[in-house]
């Protein structure tokens, strides 16, 4: 996969493309910090052009060994790249990415037609032709980037979704670009605005609706659908000379989009050995350092082995799983099975106790969200100390640590606790749960404090409420 993926020649996705749209968004001041760095910028590219003739002198080698293989990964990693970002994604991601900018220059130009129509010393000839002037210079970075999205989403379409977005949007964006391009009444800047928020409107619309959680893989990737009895080898399967190469046998059709914000996408995989795996398909990130990390993770579990023969017994062991890139903004990661956010048991809790007070009070109770909780006791501590809510450096630690105190008072101790009690069917299991959960926290917290892990909040922490152990994801932040 390496291999193959890095033989793309000057690899651009369609969202870097679109990011050239920044740097003309940006003002001077920006442009000019900027081209400091043209000089570092260049040495990368010379590098990035040498890595890419290794690897094409690789995957030439490998093609003739194992052409068959090599041609079918090809097809795989095109494919997935395709659905990386679907075209309804990408045009409301480039919209919302841009929107604060484009916000800005529409009060600029409200600001600068109002200048212009209070100047008496201009003619009513002359005030039109400036404010057309100044409607056409301050929007056409906004039409830019419009036109851009045009030209990706404009060409020929090979996909069922893709031939349905076309017809629903393509008219759309080229009526916007039309009416920025050229207003009705250059005077009115609301007006041509109009149809740029409801295209972005309808979009979010779309994307929002509970049947967009399930796409088709027929629709999305016909080629990835019909794969059949491949020779690709299971991404991220360990294999050995006892044991047989899994290879992909078919791709599940039915493909999950999680609500999160770079709507990743549950892909499933059925093997030659009749097992199915299931991998979290990410794009917009680069997963090469969470790779890194799982090699650290398995080279430490190694290392800490005390029986070489029966890892399965191990006493201290870092729980990972596979991370397999797939270019600089996109890769696959293997699903860990049978964990559960630790903020997902505080949430059961918050509920139950919600629940439990409503049938008392005979009325509903709203369940507070973290930060809610978090500023309904700051809030009256800050205000009685004379401080503001909004310079946290001016917060006092006293304060603070008083906020932590209350809160971990209304907490129970023992919430995890009883949620590993609950999954045990023996005091013996139990024991074990306890045990392992013991060890993997202080194997992780060790492996945490030597590379600095941070973003440890409580969705970023799982537990594995079968076993006992913690499992860690993404490790961006380190």
């Amino acid at each position: 996969f390496p291999a193959v993926v890095g033989a793309v020649e000057n690899e651009q996705t369609e969202l870097s493309e679109l990011n050239i749209a920044r740097s003309f968004l940006s003002n001077d001041a920006e442009s000019i910090d900027e081209s400091i760095d043209l000089d570092d910028s260049a040495s990368e590219k010379v590098v990035n052009n040498e890595l890419n003739s290794c690897f094409l002198d690789m995957v030439e080698t490998l093609s003739k060994q194992a052409p068959k293989t090599i041609l079918q990964v090809k097809l795989l990693v095109k494919e997935l790249q395709r659905i990386n970002l679907l075209w309804d994604e990408l045009c409301l991601g480039t919209l919302a990415q841009h929107h604060s900018d484009f916000s800005k220059r529409l009060t600029q130009l409200e600001s600068e037609i109002a200048k212009v129509k209070n100047n008496e010393s201009l003619s009513t000839e002359d005030k039109e032709k400036l404010i057309k002037e100044k409607h056409r210079i301050i929007f056409e970075p906004v039409v830019y980037v419009l036109e851009q999205l045009s030209r990706v989403t404009s060409v020929k379409p090979e996909t069922p979704h893709e031939i349905a977005f076309q017809a629903k949007f393509q008219s759309l964006i080229i009526e916007v670009i039309d009416k920025l391009k050229s207003p009705a009444n250059p005077e009115k800047p609301q007006d041509s605005w109009a149809p740029l928020k409801q295209l972005q409107i309808k979009l979010q619309q779309k994307v929002n609706k509970r049947t967009s959680y399930i796409l088709k893989m027929s629709d999305i990737s016909p080629v990835l659908a019909d794969l059949n009895n491949t020779v690709i080898t299971m991404p991220g399967v360990q294999t050995n000379q006892r044991t047989v190469r899994v290879t992909i046998k078919s791709v599940e059709n039915n493909v999950a989009i999680l609500p999160t914000k770079t709507r990743p996408k549950k892909l499933v995989f059925y093997g030659s050995d009749g097992k199915s795996y299931t991998y979290l398909f990410k794009g917009l990130e680069d997963l090469h350092l969470d790779e890194r990390i799982m090699q650290l993770l398995s080279i430490t579990n190694t290392m800490l082995a005390r029986d070489s023969e029966n890892n399965d017994n191990q006493t201290y062991r870092a729980r990972h799983y596979s991370v397999i890139p797939l270019g600089p903004r996109s890769g696959l990661i293997s699903w860990v099975d049978n964990v559960t956010p630790l903020f997902a048991l505080y949430k059961r809790w918050q509920n139950r106790e919600a629940a439990i007070l409503s049938s008392k009070l005979n009325k509903t109770v709203n369940v507070l969200r973290p930060s809610e909780l978090f500023y309904s006791k700051l809030n009256p501590l800050l205000k009685e100390a004379g401080v503001s809510t909004e310079n946290r450096k001016e917060w006092p630690v006293s304060v603070l640590k008083q906020v932590l105190q209350e809160l971990s008072a209304e907490t129970p101790k023992d919430l995890l606790w009883r949620e590993l009690w609950c999954g045990s069917v023996s005091p013996e299991q139990w024991w074990q749960m306890v045990r392992r959960y013991s060890y993997s926290v202080a194997v992780m917290s060790t492996i945490g404090y030597i590379i600095g892990l941070g973003d440890r909040h409580l969705d970023n922490v799982l537990v594995d409420l079968t076993s006992g152990e913690v499992v860690h994801i993404d490790y961006n932040v380190c």
